[in-house]
């Protein structure tokens, strides 16, 4: 009897703790904003791509940024708020990993994956090749000479395990790769909801020869547990989850913005002004960020915007007035929140989530920013 009335009382205190937790209500928003510096320690750090090529250590307290004019990594305290030292990489010899880099990545705290235009090197945090993997050796998922490997992530439960695009440079074609280095393979999956992008590429032929050209953007992001694609046409994602062995697409709808752009009205052009405009009105429709994960809070971050190009009187006037939306969407992906944010005049660039605040790079007077967003719910 007396036990069962011990069992009795925990149900009773877990059924109490349960209806009480509070949960954060993100139906109406506020927002602040601050900024903070990165001290330099008087070194010229690589702002030229916008930390594109950059980062996070998985404890959020160090961001490397791959430095391309001198084929280094930066390490910055996002703590100490300053430059902590350089990782100098090799071109050529024993260590060399050739003369082009077209992404990195940071594996667990010691470990960097990095992508040459053949293959993937795996280097210790001093530079040294551990592993070296061509695409062209996956086994039955093989990358063809046509295919070109875009930027791979990994989770922070299976370092060993990267996710990324590849797209056939001939048909515009994209596909989702899963690759494990450990057993040299390569599992393609095809991702037919993203079929649309091919409808917002432009072509630049000049004097009757293809030129170049533009298309829409391809995301990928990672919480603890997920891999999720995006792209910044439609609101949208296709999903996988590291114990799911099919991606699941996920369609959403804002009660604030389109949910697509608008399809092109030409899809080739015969000069480099053309392609400009066509791009600026492109850009002044809605466009879709990738989302960012909040560890702390288990939700993603996801911003939406229109570009609003100024006129500028003075050739050194950068000022912005840009549209800009976040959308706050659950661990499966599912709208819980949406709002403008007229805090923010320019649509974020690099940007992540670091002790429950969106880090937003800025570029201020040639040195490393972060305008830092929080988000104040009830």
């Amino acid at each position: 009897m007396k036990n069962y009335l011990i069992l009795i009382s925990m149900l009773f205190l877990f059924s109490c703790s349960s209806n009480t937790e509070k949960k954060a209500d993100f139906s109406q928003m506020t927002f602040s904003l601050d900024t903070v510096m990165v001290d330099s320690k008087d070194e010229i750090l690589y702002l030229n791509a916008n930390l594109m090529q950059s980062s996070l250590s998985q404890d959020l307290k160090y961001l490397y940024n791959f430095n391309q004019q001198e084929f280094s990594l930066e390490k910055i305290s996002l703590d100490a708020l300053e430059l902590q030292g350089k990782i100098k990489l090799e071109k050529e010899g024993p260590n060399g990993i050739g003369d082009y880099v077209s992404n990195f990545n940071l594996l667990g705290d010691d470990r960097f994956l990095v992508q040459g235009f053949s293959g993937l090197f795996i280097l210790d945090s001093l530079g040294k090749i551990l592993k070296k993997l061509e695409y062209s050796s996956l086994g039955e998922g093989s990358l063809s000479p046509d295919d070109f490997m875009m930027r791979l992530f990994s989770l922070p439960s299976d370092p060993d395990t990267h996710y990324g695009f590849s797209v056939d440079w001939e048909s515009n074609n994209y596909v989702f790769n899963k690759v494990e280095i450990e057993n040299n393979e390569n599992t393609r999956f095809e991702i037919p909801e993203f079929d649309k992008l091919k409808e917002y590429r432009i072509e630049l032929v000049m004097n009757g020869s293809p030129a170049g050209g533009m298309g829409p953007s391809l995301f990928i992001s990672t919480s603890m547990d997920k891999v999720v694609l995006s792209n910044e046409i439609a609101n949208e994602f296709y999903v996988l989850a590291n114990d799911e062995p099919t991606l699941k697409y996920i369609s959403l709808l804002s009660s604030l913005t389109p949910n697509r752009k608008k399809e092109n009205s030409i899809n080739q052009v015969e000069s480099i002004e053309a392609l400009s405009e066509l791009y600026k009105k492109s850009q002044e429709d809605i466009n879709f960020s990738k989302p960012v994960w909040d560890n702390k809070n288990r939700i993603f971050y996801r911003f939406s915007f229109f570009k609003r190009f100024l006129e500028i009187e003075n050739e050194g006037d950068q000022e912005s007035n840009d549209e800009v939306y976040l959308t706050i969407l659950d661990e499966n992906l599912q709208i819980i929140g949406e709002s403008k944010v007229p805090e923010l005049k320019r649509a974020p660039t690099t940007h992540f989530v670091k002790d429950g605040k969106i880090w937003i790079f800025e570029n201020i007077d040639d040195e490393m920013a972060f305008v830092r967003l929080s988000i104040n719910s009830n």
